[in-house]
């Protein structure tokens, strides 16, 4: 594989690691200072490399997270997008990539697959490679602010003040706001993998 491709995708990659890490990490300070008292050792020159190996771990626990939550009955429909359910006209896309790539009898979704492999490793505008990560990034923030959301919920359970409703409130919203996010990148991130691919198989041709 070309070392430009693998530096574009790796970059984008390690970055939405960073900040959906990062992400978590601030709110669990936040909620130890200021819910529970508990201070917890602010950033400085001495530990910043401990803070980023603890965001990118912590990045990759959500990541993780999120995928299991996916083939949970209930709350699964939440992170999990249609990727099995094409238009008739991307459907028309699938059969052209079928006949490019030879393989008439594969299913819609190892055609998309191959499809999406091509696109990512050809598109040397990276616009693939981003979008694939944006949805990924609000996918991660998604589900930060869902824990976030419960965890507040549970102290309005035990301490049902105005203060902690309108925290409640602030972040159901932020879930909310992020799953729209999520699904607005998945669509462009479809729609961009089959622009791609018919692009440079039409010059190709």
């Amino acid at each position: 594989m070309d070392s430009s491709i693998f530096s574009k995708f790796n970059l984008y990659d390690q970055f939405g690691y960073l900040m959906v890490g990062a992400v978590a990490t601030i709110l669990f300070v936040i909620n130890a200072l200021y819910f529970y008292q508990v201070a917890i050792p602010g950033l400085t020159v001495e530990n910043v490399l401990l803070w980023l190996v603890v965001t990118y771990f912590v990045g990759h626990m959500i990541q993780g997270v999120s995928n299991l939550l996916t083939d949970l009955p209930l709350v699964g429909r939440f992170f999990r997008e249609p990727k099995h359910v094409f238009t008739e006209l991307e459907k028309e896309s699938l059969d052209e990539v079928r006949h490019f790539f030879s393989v008439d009898k594969a299913d819609d979704n190892k055609t998309w697959n191959l499809c999406y492999m091509y696109a990512s490793a050809k598109d040397l505008t990276g616009q693939v490679q981003a979008f694939n990560a944006y949805y990924s990034l609000y996918r991660g923030w998604s589900v930060i602010f869902l824990f976030e959301s419960i965890f507040l919920l549970f102290l309005v359970w035990r301490a049902p003040h105005m203060e902690n409703w309108i925290f409640v409130l602030l972040s159901i919203f932020v879930v909310i706001v992020f799953y729209r996010r999520k699904i607005r990148f998945w669509n462009y991130l479809r729609s961009k993998t089959f622009d791609t691919f018919s692009l440079l198989t039409h010059i190709k041709a």
